[in-house]
C-alpha cells in the first residue's frame, strides 16, 4: 500500500533559482522528493505558478463533478459523497474514468479529503470499491505565491501502482505526463476565471 501523503507542505521540497526562473516563464517544474527511509520510492511533485488567486484554483480542483470536459483524458466524473466532518475537513469521494489509449481505459474511485486550514486535497482510492489501479496517494497543495500577490504556487503530486504491467507510452503517461497535464489545465482554467471563488458547499458556515 503506497503512504498517503500528510496535508500542508511539502517538506523536503526546496526550489532553487533556476526553477523560480522557469517557473516565472509560465513553466511547471518537475521536483523529486527523497525517501524518508532507504530503498523506500522517491517521490515526483510538479509546481505551477498561476496568475489566480487561491479562491479561483480552488473553485477549478473541487469542482469534481466538471472535470470532463476541462481535464484531458477524463471520460468520467461524478462525486457520489460528499460530507463535512465534525473536523471541518470535507470528504468527497468520487468515480473517475480515464481514457488513456485505445484499449486502456481506468475506472477507479477516489477517496478525497479537503482541509481548509492546510489548503491541501489529500486523496486515496476508495477501498470499499473496485478498482482497476492497484493504489493511489494523491496530494494538491497551494501557497500565495511569495513575491506575486494576487497569484497562486501549485503543488502537485499523485503516486500510482498498477496492477499489472502496461506499455511504456501509458506507464510514462500515468506517472510522469499525468503531472504536467494535471497543473497544466488547472492553470489555464485558473487563469481563465480569476474572479471565481470556492464552492460554496465548501464554505463554512
Amino acid at each position: 500500500v503506497l503512504t498517503p501523503y500528510e496535508p500542508g507542505p511539502f517538506g523536503q521540497l526546496s526550489l532553487e533559482k533556476k526553477d523560480e526562473s522557469i517557473l516565472g516563464n509560465g513553466k511547471p517544474v518537475m521536483k523529486q522528493i527523497l525517501p524518508e527511509e532507504e530503498g523506500g520510492a522517491g517521490k515526483a511533485v510538479c509546481v505551477q505558478d498561476v496568475d489566480a488567486p487561491k479562491s479561483a484554483v480552488w473553485n477549478q480542483i473541487l469542482n469534481l463533478n466538471d472535470y470532463k470536459g476541462k481535464v484531458p483524458k477524463v471520460k468520467e466524473c461524478k462525486n457520489y459523497v460528499f460530507k463535512k466532518n465534525g473536523d471541518g475537513r470535507y470528504t468527497i469521494k468520487t468515480k473517475m474514468v480515464v481514457g488513456v489509449m485505445p484499449g486502456y481505459s481506468y475506472e477507479n474511485y477516489y477517496d478525497h479529503t479537503y482541509i481548509p486550514e492546510a489548503d491541501s486535497l489529500v486523496w486515496s482510492l476508495d477501498y470499499d470499491k473496485r478498482c482497476d489501479f492497484d493504489d493511489v496517494a494523491g496530494h494538491w497543495h497551494l501557497e500565495n505565491h511569495p513575491s506575486k500577490p494576487g497569484c497562486t504556487r501549485v503543488f502537485y503530486a499523485c503516486d500510482l501502482k498498477l496492477k499489472n504491467s502496461v506499455p511504456g507510452p501509458v506507464m510514462n503517461f500515468l506517472s510522469k505526463t499525468a503531472l504536467k497535464t494535471a497543473t497544466g489545465w488547472v492553470k489555464k482554467e485558473s487563469e481563465a476565471k480569476p474572479e471565481a471563488v470556492i464552492p460554496g458547499e465548501f464554505v463554512t458556515q
